[in-house]
């Protein structure tokens, strides 16, 4: 099965590399005999096809860290229970303090954080997540790379928007003064292209950029009502002019979601 992954170039702005693997809580259901293909709107340059790779490494780095952490999370519990409670029975009969209790539990808690964390390190580097960042990194190596069209008019979509007034762009997004955000024009042919691309495009901004996703629930939320909100379009105005969150970007994750 084909593993899709989509590199959107922006004119202004970074480009984004929306993967599967940016999920680190699903990395046990990463397959490394699944072929990885990436599509851009253009042929990638060499420089291009390597920051989209690195950018695939470092997910692949941080999802098998979170994939071995729970994998071991049983043993490095029970591991840093039986130190606490080493820690704790030693001083509390060794040791003769005026508050008993009270600096057991301190010194106790703390072998047991420390223990975690040391567990934690090693198990990282441990045989099987070293081979498991390895099958992975080698598959994201054999990556094939090809041009996807509907990519060129979501890159010219987000240049649109960037190049609207900032009231304006508010507005259609708010719907206030009878203003209505630009549909996206797509063929039914590119539907579910287009829902994999949604899916992507939302995990990517809920897992980088909190403030950014809480701004595109807000819309929605305000968009199923039907009606306009003012007092919401002055705040995105507000955010915007302060450069806290990226206009044209969620432009394109609401027009997305009308598919």
């Amino acid at each position: 099965m084909e593993t899709k992954c989509f590199a959107i170039q922006r004119s202004h702005k970074e480009n984004l590399f929306l993967t599967p693997y940016e999920d680190a809580k699903l990395a046990s259901q990463w397959e490394a005999a699944n072929p990885i293909t990436w599509y851009a709107s253009t042929s990638l340059t060499s420089q291009e096809q390597d920051r989209a790779l690195y950018a695939l490494y470092t997910q692949i780095d941080r999802g098998v860290d979170c994939w071995v952490m729970d994998r071991r999370y049983v043993p490095r519990l029970l591991i840093s229970a039986f130190v606490f409670l080493i820690v704790y029975f030693f001083f509390s009969l060794a040791v003769r303090d005026p508050v008993p209790v009270i600096d057991e539990l301190i010194l106790g808690l703390g072998a047991a954080a420390a223990t975690a964390t040391f567990i934690a390190k090693r198990d990282k580097k441990s045989d099987l997540a070293v081979r498991r960042r390895l099958e992975l990194k080698q598959n994201a190596l054999h990556s094939s790379f090809t041009t996807l069209p509907l990519l060129s008019r979501l890159e010219a979509y987000l240049d649109e928007m960037a190049a609207l007034d900032t009231l304006d762009i508010a507005d259609q997004l708010t719907m206030t003064k009878k203003g209505e955000l630009k549909g996206l024009k797509l063929n039914n042919d590119d539907k579910e292209v287009v829902k994999e691309i949604r899916e992507l495009l939302l995990r990517h901004v809920e897992l980088s950029n909190s403030r950014l996703f809480e701004w595109y629930r807000k819309i929605e939320r305000a968009n199923l009502k039907g009606i306009g909100d003012e007092a919401l379009s002055a705040r995105l105005v507000k955010v915007s002019f302060k450069r806290e969150i990226d206009m044209s970007l969620l432009a394109l994750m609401v027009a997305l979601a009308k598919y």
